[in-house]
């Protein structure tokens, strides 16, 4: 298996991580806080670490694999956001 399918599978295992996460956050089971920010912080350094090896590894002449990975970088802060103020909120 090539390191640039590797790497997509493990970028989709930081997808699930969120998804999951999502999932304590709406059906809050005992210890649904900690489960969840275990699961915010895995997809935070698998998928913006993920995108940012990706840009070292394969780089481009146009800077597209960097572009790339800082608008990953701000979709994950952002969609961190959105998870932290629906576990604050409660969900409705």
């Amino acid at each position: 298996m090539s390191p640039f399918v590797r790497l997509q599978l493990l970028l989709l295992l930081g997808n699930v991580a969120f998804i999951a996460a999502w999932a304590v956050a709406l059906m809050r089971p005992a210890g649904w806080q900690w489960v969840g920010v275990a699961l915010l912080a895995f997809f935070v350094a698998v998928r913006v670490g993920g995108v940012w090896l990706r840009a070292r590894q394969f780089p481009d002449d146009t800077g597209r694999a960097r572009r790339a990975a800082m608008l990953s970088t701000v979709v994950a802060a952002l969609a961190v956001a959105l998870w932290v103020y629906t576990a604050l909120r409660g969900p409705a």
